[in-house]
């Protein structure tokens, strides 16, 4: 596998539209043929109904088969709150052209398959990654939200501890992981002023960094070697006015402070010490030190698009002359800033300043993520081992952006609780689109299957996606999937639209125990009902992708086959 075509594309920021839109045509074309509503493939009852007893057991059982075939590495970039639809294959929206260039994902598309409904297991940072890293569903893990782990993990066996120990992977990550801190071998910080209970998460060699916030906010004394902060404390930059000043200190001034007054400005920020091009300059110094001769594994963790959304200089420019659509219900919001001001040159010659929020600064922080995961992809074609690598691209859950009024993370939208997924890779089918619903969980068992891990550890239910990757359907597959957060607990399945009409559709029914499980609800959701313990809603989302449309009232025969799917003591 060559990318020597994108090799002009994307040095990192720089962006060539001409190869975009050549690329987006041939992504275009290959939707046409492949993907016309109404021609999707019929109902295979016995693919859909294997009990779960039976579908882990033929999970177990394929991936014995695949142990002892070529063992490729694998590459996980890993994005922080990506909304499904910005991936740069989604050309239109609701309310309008979205013009979001990503030749990477582009390529990614072409070369590989891409999921449009990849479901998390959880849309909130801590307990997706969990999901992922225990290999369990949201209610399994006792990870309820970020600051809450209501059990001991200390003992627990994570896909990487098994990458690493049985499959004799080198395995590394790198990043904002919004892991388990006190990692035995590789601590986030050098002390643990709580005297927290120390884990072995799996990994060879990592260097782990804190979001955006957390880095700004967090006292150096408490906090001490975490890696960006440490790297932004130890460096000077320039201002617009030609005096030095500390990077954290500029860093500072764009994430939480008042701009230019605390030392923000076009010429002090700029991508040289942005949070996501550090994780990628990490990323490279791992792959740089990893030992050779040895399959291995790496997850790197953008602290991006989360917000604080933030631009610098260059990626706001390159984002001011496009429009971009407004939120679902909520017009005018999310505004792009540096298009309802004017500015003034600086002393380099720059219009704008660093930028905060606003979608097209959402936008822009894609668009540079698109760049440097396309150096890391170059980076390991260079080392000779590409050929043997399956690149897998994903978010850890979606961002609503505004539509009906909510933006953030945390709800059962579309929107919110699914993400873009592209794979590509050794054995991989090039140039599919594959509409149906999968799970971010099988991530893990993905990587343990091409591994050829025979066992898991007990309690574990990820399952692999090969069988959609080779295409092969002899392969079991999960037959729904599964996604909760606090008040709400959703299932979605694939299934005959009617009894009267067999083409697959997806059903994806919500149950909330609270008016909370409701925020961003469209206005045609019904309210939660005084007095009453749940409220029921279900989408279909092949056709009502933006969940505007309830039809649990049309629909009761969809909603008494999905409840039985629900985890215990939800709406049952």
């Amino acid at each position: 596998m060559k990318l020597s075509s994108l090799a002009a594309v994307a040095v990192v920021g720089t962006l060539l539209p001409t190869l975009a839109s050549s690329q987006e045509e041939q992504s275009s074309s290959l939707r046409r043929k492949d993907n016309e509503r109404g021609q999707r493939r019929q109902l295979n009852l016995n693919q859909f109904h294997d009990p779960r007893s039976e579908f882990v057991k033929q999970q177990s059982d394929a991936i014995q088969h695949n142990a002892n075939s070529a063992r490729p590495n694998i590459l996980f970039l890993l994005l922080d709150q990506w909304r499904p639809d910005w991936d740069g294959q989604h050309k239109d929206t609701r309310t309008g052209p979205l013009p979001l260039n990503m030749p990477f994902l582009d390529e990614m598309s072409r070369r590989g398959t891409h999921f449009t409904q990849a479901y998390v297991p959880s849309p909130f940072c801590g307990p997706s990654r969990a999901c992922l890293a225990f290999g369990k569903e949201y209610d399994e893990t006792g990870v309820m939200d970020n600051k809450r782990w209501s059990v001991d993990h200390t003992q627990w066996t994570t896909v990487y501890k098994l990458l690493r120990d049985d499959a004799n992977y080198h395995t590394m990550s790198c990043g904002k992981d919004d892991f388990y801190e006190w990692d035995y071998n590789f601590p986030k910080y050098a002390n643990n002023p709580n005297n927290m209970p120390v884990m072995d998460l799996g990994f060879s060699d990592a260097i782990r960094s804190d979001g955006k916030v957390r880095v700004a906010k967090d006292a150096d004394e408490l906090f001490k070697n975490e890696a960006y902060r440490t790297y932004l404390n130890g460096i000077t930059v320039k201002k617009d006015d030609g005096t030095d000043i500390n990077a954290r200190q500029a860093y500072k001034g764009c994430f939480i402070g008042k701009g230019a007054p605390d030392g923000c400005d076009a010429t002090s920020f700029q991508n040289e010490i942005y949070p996501d091009d550090f994780v990628r300059d990490k990323a490279i110094e791992l792959l740089h030190r990893k030992p050779a001769g040895k399959p291995w594994f790496m997850q790197v963790n953008f602290p991006g698009p989360h917000p604080p959304i933030v631009s610098t200089s260059r990626m706001a420019a390159s984002v001011m002359e496009r429009q971009w659509p407004d939120p679902i219900n909520n017009p005018g919001f999310m505004r792009c800033p540096q298009q309802t001001q004017k500015f003034k040159l600086n002393n380099q010659g720059q219009i704008l300043p660093p930028q905060i929020d606003g979608r097209c600064n959402y936008a822009a922080e894609l668009e540079n993520l698109d760049a440097l995961m396309f150096s890391i992809v170059k980076h390991v074609e260079e080392m000779g081992e590409l050929d043997n690598t399956i690149v897998i691209v994903a978010g850890d859950h979606g961002e609503n952006l505004g539509d009906n009024g909510a933006s953030g993370k945390g709800m059962p939208w579309h929107a919110a609780v699914s993400t873009p997924l592209f794979i590509m890779g050794p054995g991989i089918r090039h140039g599919r689109v594959h509409e149906g619903p999968v799970s971010t969980l099988d991530l893990g068992g993905t990587w343990l299957d091409y591994a050829g891990v025979s066992s898991m550890a007990p309690g574990m239910t990820t399952s692999s996606l090969r069988s959609i990757l080779a295409q092969d359907m002899s392969l079991p597959r999960r037959p729904h999937v599964s996604s909760g957060y606090l008040e709400w607990r959703t299932v979605i399945k694939e299934m005959p639209t009617s009894p009267e009409d067999p083409t697959l559709t997806s059903y994806k029914l919500i149950c909330a125990k609270s008016p909370k499980g409701m925020k961003g609800a469209p206005k045609s959701a019904t309210p939660f009902p005084a007095g009453e313990p749940w409220h029921i809603m279900l989408f279909d989302v092949t056709r009502d992708p933006d969940d505007l449309l309830p039809i649990e009232q049309l629909r009761p025969d969809v909603i008494a086959e999905l409840l039985p799917l629900l985890p215990e003591g939800w709406c049952r």
